[in-house]
């Protein structure tokens, strides 16, 4: 087998400085405990350097890195069962200040709870390993400040959190960087930057809305949608539903909740739960289920005038981060509404993201109350969908510009928040004495 060889990148392509970050990993002893995988992040980075960066010295620092769901975090002997298995070497050295533990969750991202807190320094503990040679990888950009003040209450040393996200790396490198070799069980369609502006004209859906797991915020939305005479596009199945009891009533809770915006609006979510209706799109199909993760079904969404997000929560507080969900639409360059976490369009646009405010009033955003997020959403959704269908010229340009805007910001921002930064952190974290 030949030795992989670096592709060899223009100057000013964006993903010139993933690969020096590549070739500076690849100088590391990256390992994780027996029978355990790599997170989403560290494990897509193993995969570009094993395919992009030739052999080379391995002088650089131990980087012990395994999965670390959240699932893991709700017990402490499950959390320390992600830590035991490593190898005794890897341990001692990280117990000596020689190298790393790295936690990657950059799969997922919750809120700050106490007692995940509290198990995560129990396993610490009870495996020896220094809270200071510990990074832990999440998607919520929160996270760090609850966390830091609920150890410092306690006079306990906190671990480093690192913000990362290895679904926008892969979204990321589907759009960007097909040169750093693919990494494999890709899904067989990729789809270009702004391919929904394609056409100039006219468009049969007004809206498009695609879910997979069912949520309140979803189900509630669903309905509403179901109700109107605009036509739309929708995935949505009743059997996508979490299935024990105490999701069910918290599902019930907040569903209520919600469907208060509008009378007679819970009575449809019950009946839509109760329908059957499985509108699955073109998932069902795939090979892998989390080839959903970077899809969109093409012909659809540049069928549509409006990209309606639901983002995976809503009702949570002190959670700020957006997902693929919200990237995809934006990167379709459609507009987009967003029913997600408090701040995810002004996070956008602190990046440099042209969120299209002329277009659509994002003022729902601010709203840091959910039921009152999703009110103003809903009436931003009915604002835009009051419009005359279709776009005008100018609106075409307008649409157009802010998409060639946005796909560099996005070849660069993008790929900076959600794997150079962190891959920065974790490295002077490892090579700190």
């Amino acid at each position: 087998m030949q030795p992989p060889r670096p592709p060899d990148l223009p100057t000013d392509h964006p993903g010139r400085p993933l690969l020096a970050r590549l070739e500076a990993l690849a100088r590391c002893e990256i390992v994780a405990p027996e029978g355990i995988r790599h997170g989403l992040l560290i494990g897509q980075l193993r995969q570009m350097i094993d395919r992009n960066v030739a052999p080379g010295p391995r002088d650089g620092p131990l980087i012990l890195s395994p999965f670390a769901h959240l699932a893991r975090l709700l017990d402490t002997a499950e959390a320390l069962a992600m830590l035991s298995p490593a190898p005794p070497e890897a341990l001692d050295r990280i117990r000596a200040g020689q190298g790393q533990l790295v936690l990657d969750g950059a799969s997922e991202g919750r809120a700050f709870r106490g007692e995940e807190a509290a198990i995560l320094h129990a396993a610490l503990e009870a495996a020896g390993l220094p809270a200071e040679r510990t990074a832990w990888v999440q998607q919520n950009r929160a996270l760090g400040t609850e966390y830091r003040a609920w150890c410092a209450a306690r006079g306990i040393e906190p671990v480093r959190i690192v913000t990362g996200d290895g679904y926008a790396l892969g979204l990321w490198h589907r759009l960007f960087a097909p040169e750093i070799k693919p990494l494999p069980g890709e899904p067989p369609a990729r789809w270009p930057f702004g391919f929904a502006l394609a056409s100039d004209g006219p468009r049969r859906n007004r809206w498009i809305c695609l879910n997979y797991v069912v949520r309140a915020h979803r189900a509630v939305l669903a309905a509403w949608l179901l109700a109107r005479e605009e036509p739309g596009h929708l995935t949505f199945s009743v059997k996508r539903i979490e299935e024990d009891e105490a999701a069910r009533g918290r599902f019930a809770r907040d569903a209520t909740w919600l469907a208060r915006v509008e009378p007679g609006l819970y009575p449809r979510v019950e009946a839509l739960l109760a329908s059957g209706m499985d509108r699955t799109g073109d998932t069902e199909a795939f090979a892998h289920s989390h080839w959903r993760v970077h899809s969109l079904p093409m012909e659809e969404v540049a069928a549509s005038e409006l990209f309606i997000v639901t983002e995976t929560e809503m009702v949570w507080p002190n959670l700020h981060r957006w997902t693929e969900k919200t990237l995809k639409a934006l990167a379709s360059g459609l507009p987009f509404i967003v029913f997600g976490n408090h701040g995810t369009v002004a996070g956008l646009a602190e990046l440099g993201f042209d969120t299209l405010p002329d277009l659509v009033d994002h003022g729902y955003d601010a709203e840091p109350a959910p039921d009152r997020r999703f009110a103003a959403a809903l009436a931003s959704v009915a604002r835009f969908l009051g419009r005359a269908p279709g776009f005008t010229p100018a609106e075409m340009t307008r649409l157009r510009l802010a998409a060639r805007h946005n796909r560099e910001v996005f070849a660069r921002q993008i790929l900076r928040v959600a794997a150079l930064d962190p891959i920065d952190e974790i490295l002077a974290a490892a090579r700190a004495p």
